[in-house]
């Protein structure tokens, strides 16, 4: 037995299933519904990660800035400490002051925040795309069913009468 030449077996069925066989019987609007299908795709495909990649850049750096301005107000603060321990006072000895100690603190890193932020942006705009994808080929599913199913009344109109014996 030999095989039987053209594309893979598996090939040949994601065509068939997609529209792209070269089936004569195919209608055009089962066609253009292919061609929709392939091209908001490639769309998704292409676009998808390129906005992802822009809203997470633009996400990053929104979140920065954000964390530079807020440093800019930034402002020492004075702890005022109730009772020293005695055995802590010897080595604060530099430090503590009549019942008062000046220390620094530092809040957390804006960066990985501004990661994070950049992640979730890419991922939401990914799934945005994604939406508004799937309501455009909606859309474009529900006009080519309207017209598919305006040349099937047409064309039941002309053959009808034929298969009924006049009667409509």
């Amino acid at each position: 037995m030999r095989p039987i030449p053209g594309p893979p077996r598996g090939m040949r069925r994601l065509c068939r299933a997609l529209g792209f066989d070269g089936n004569p019987l195919r209608r055009a609007s089962h066609r253009a519904e292919a061609w929709i299908r392939a091209g908001l795709l490639a769309v998704f495909l292409i676009a998808g990660p390129l906005a992802a990649i822009g809203a997470g850049h633009w996400a990053y750096h929104a979140e920065i800035t954000g964390a530079r301005a807020q440093a800019v107000h930034a402002y020492r603060a004075k702890a005022v400490v109730p009772q020293p321990d005695p055995s802590a006072a010897a080595g604060l000895a530099g430090v503590y002051r009549g019942g008062h100690a000046w220390a620094t603190a530092r809040g957390e890193d804006a960066a990985d925040s501004a990661l994070s932020d950049e992640v979730l942006a890419g991922v939401m705009t990914l799934a945005f795309l994604a939406l508004a994808l799937l309501a455009a080929l909606r859309v474009a599913l529900a006009f080519l069913s309207r017209r598919r199913l305006a040349a099937w009344e047409t064309a039941w109109s002309k053959v009808g009468p034929q298969w009924t014996g006049g009667r409509s």
